[in-house]
Order: C-alpha cells, then structure tokens, then sequence
C-alpha cells in the first residue's frame, strides 16, 4: 500500500513538473513582458508561428491576454535573422534540429545551407561512433579466451573496420560538399 502511494506521489510531482516545464511564461511574465521582444526572440530562436500557442496557454491561466500583433511583427524580425544561409549551415553542422518554421520566400536558402551543415554532423557523429564502437572491440579483443571467442571479435573488427572505412569516405564526401557550398555561396552572405 504504502508504495501505491510513493508511486502515485511521484506520479503526480512528475506531472506537475511536465505542466510547469511546458509554460513558457510566469505570472509576472505574461503582465510585463514585450510581446515585439518576445516575438524577435522566438523567431531568433527559428520557433513556428505556432509557438505563441504556447504563451497563450501560459497566459490564459492568469486571465491575461497575449499581444498576437506585436508578437508576431517581432517574430517576423527575428525569423529573418534566423532563416539566413549562413545560420543555417551553423544549425545542420551542430546537428539543431529545424522547426520548418523559416517563411516559404527566405526558406530554401536557410533549408539548403541546412542540409549541407547538417550531412557533415551526421556523418561525423556516424564516424565517431563507429571509431568507439571499433575501440571498445579491440578492448573485447583484449579480453577474450582463446580460440572461437577470439576469432568472433576479431570477425566483428573486421567488420567495424569496412563500416568505419565507408563512413570515413562518407565524412570526407560532406566536408568536400560543405567546402564547396562555402566557396560557391560564402560570398553572398
């Protein structure tokens, strides 16, 4: 009885967490804040137009209302200043996950840069795993008995080591990619 309790207790504290984490302003906040400011930072910050959803819900619970026209011209503001080439070169190659949220006229400048940044953190996190994976099977290989155990490590180093080859070429192909596009577009921006 007494852990159907502890596990409904801690049941509840997480749920209350998850609601509090969820808002994105505080009562102080939703009476205070500048919405155009707000607006540029969240398009700073590559957020949809769908994200004052979220300050909507945070607001509504203090009976306060949410200034949708000055969030909005701050967010058309900020999403420029998000939705640039070389922003988006910087937030495929540190591996940032994209929203979709750039305009349809300024999007497919930022969404190509993405691309091409973010091909080089995929294959370099896919080369870096590989490399850890290989290492941990040369310390398997270390120690291993004798005989079948042994052959079967070094069967899967073997391995390892054609994945790792592949995935090395696959770097050096996104980083020549990223070279290029820095060459052929840096100048624009």
């Amino acid at each position: 009885m007494q852990a159907l309790r502890s596990g409904k207790l801690v049941a509840g504290l997480v749920a209350v967490l998850s609601l509090s984490a969820c808002a994105t302003l505080n009562e102080t906040q939703c009476e205070t804040v500048n919405w155009s400011d707000l607006g540029r930072s969240d398009g700073a910050a590559g957020r949809s137009t769908s994200y004052i959803q979220r300050h909507r819900e945070a607001c509504v619970k203090y009976n306060l209302p949410v200034d949708e026209n000055a969030w909005r011209s701050g967010w058309e503001d900020g999403i420029r200043r998000y939705c640039t080439p070389e922003n988006g070169l910087s937030v495929g190659r540190e591996g940032r996950s994209y929203a979709n949220s750039c305009p349809a006229r300024i999007a497919p400048g930022f969404e190509n840069a993405y691309r091409v940044g973010k091909r080089v953190h995929d294959a370099q996190s896919d080369y870096d795993r590989l490399k850890s994976d290989l290492e941990r099977l040369y310390d398997d290989l270390e120690d291993a008995a004798k005989g079948e155990e042994r052959r079967k490590v070094r069967n899967r180093i073997s391995l390892k080591e054609s994945e790792l080859f592949l995935a090395e070429g696959r770097l050096r192909d996104a980083q020549r990619l990223y070279d290029r596009y820095l060459y052929e577009e840096g100048g624009r921006y």
